[in-house]
């Protein structure tokens, strides 16, 4: 049998792949809830009562901290997909290349 098929129909392979597919996923679902929840609270600043134009010091609006925010945890979501990966991912490649790196050989 062709070790490629081998690999697809492996049952630890399509578990590491749904643990990748789904915190993918999920962080990606929280990083567009943030960006769009940013992008339609300036659309509807105005209807709102202007909470983005509100003066929190003399020369800085809501507005700036909201929008350093929404980068900041661009850079935390990354974060918590290297640690996972680091922990979770890389243990799962390295016990599957282990198991079929003995198939070959054996």
């Amino acid at each position: 049998m062709d070790h490629h098929l081998e690999l697809l129909n492996d049952p630890e392979f399509r578990a590491m792949t749904r643990a990748k597919d789904r915190i993918s996923l999920v962080l990606t679902a929280i990083t567009l809830a943030i960006y769009f929840g940013f992008i339609f609270l300036l659309a509807f600043n105005g209807r709102l009562g202007n909470p983005i134009g509100r003066k929190i010091t003399e020369n800085v609006t809501l507005g700036m901290p909201l929008g350093v925010g929404v980068i900041l945890s661009s850079f935390i979501l990354t974060g918590i997909y290297v640690r996972w990966a680091n922990r979770h991912y890389d243990a799962m490649v390295r016990t599957i290349r282990e198991k079929f790196e003995r198939a070959r050989k054996g």
